[in-house]
């Protein structure tokens, strides 16, 4: 067959104009993998394509389908791929801002995946890729974080904020993380060293300073926290505003502390990096909850909700 089941949408909007319907099945080239998908997740960025908000990337047209992460199983291998084999199970990511993973099946490079680690299911594995080759990204080559120093992660539960906290753990980094009342639990389980809890203490006014600000929540800004960075200290926001992208880097070349982005791109070297830290026992997804793809809707308007502690999974079986 020619066509499959995949998330849609032709029009920029709420969570309701994601439905899910027929459409092609992607043809592969012979440098491509088609995966049967498995499971997917919700990232921020999924939404915020799907409402238009990025659309200066995403492109004036809505895209087809939308979705990241996925984990699953090879059905088809390109004739000039020889890494991979029909039946191996991986996971990965493809780019967010032309998405695809929402659907039965993706076509892939090998450059977008990696065997799935063991020990972890198809969900869990989909909750991984984007969120970790992000935080890796920041850690390994934009902070290049060295063990001992101090790195705060403002929103340290979220879907990024808790691979952040347990990725600068892992390379022996002092962490303190942000969140409510209701997540210091959380955050300690996560391997926190600190935990300000931002309802009762004002976190502009703490008397720490970090070599790492990452503005997990992105509600902060690199001003209003720069008193808080030492003098070779770096702010990172996951979500960068356009000025931020334009004019941070050339401000950047005058003055020690940094105000810096992430911009992920698929990456199998660095995700093998990652199944070594998951198989290490350094790395676990948390899952607040699961949603059959055909809710996909409710599961965007719960990632909407701001009260996710981990990330959303969506399954396929």
């Amino acid at each position: 067959m020619n066509t499959m089941n995949a998330v849609v949408t032709r029009s920029y909007g709420g969570a309701e104009v994601l439905t899910w319907s027929r459409t092609e099945k992607p043809p592969i080239s012979p440098r491509q993998i088609l995966v049967r998908v498995r499971a997917s997740s919700v990232n921020p960025v999924d939404w915020k394509v799907r409402q238009g908000d990025v659309r200066i990337f995403s492109g004036l047209r809505p895209p087809l389908v939308l979705g990241a992460d996925l984990a699953g199983e090879i059905v088809e291998v390109g004739a000039k791929v020889t890494d991979y084999a029909v039946g191996d199970q991986v996971y990965g990511m493809v780019r967010a801002f032309k998405g695809g993973a929402y659907a039965e099946y993706v076509a892939v490079t090998p450059e977008n995946i990696a065997p799935l680690p063991s020990g972890l299911s198809f969900s869990e594995a989909a909750c991984l890729p984007l969120v970790s080759l992000t935080i890796h990204q920041m850690l390994y080559s934009r902070a290049k974080l060295a063990a001992g120093q101090h790195v705060l992660v403002n929103g340290c539960c979220g879907g990024i904020g808790h691979i952040a906290v347990q990725m600068a753990k892992a390379l022996g980094a002092e962490v303190t993380g942000v969140c409510s009342t209701r997540n210091l639990t959380v955050a300690k389980a996560l391997g926190a060293d600190n935990v300000i809890d931002y309802t009762q203490q004002n976190l502009l006014a703490t008397q720490q300073t970090y070599d790492l600000f990452f503005d997990a929540a992105a509600n902060q800004h690199f001003g209003a926290v720069r008193h808080l960075l030492r003098s070779k200290g770096i702010y990172i926001s996951p979500i960068p505003s356009v000025a931020n992208m334009i004019f941070s880097p050339i401000a950047n070349k005058f003055r020690q502390q940094k105000n810096s982005y992430l911009w992920v791109e698929p990456d199998a070297e660095a995700l093998r990096t990652i199944t070594a830290l998951v198989e290490s026992g350094n790395l676990r997804p948390l899952i607040d909850r699961s949603y059959p793809i055909k809710q996909i809707s409710d599961a965007h308007r719960y990632s909407e909700s701001g009260r996710v502690v981990g990330k959303v999974a969506l399954t396929f079986d």
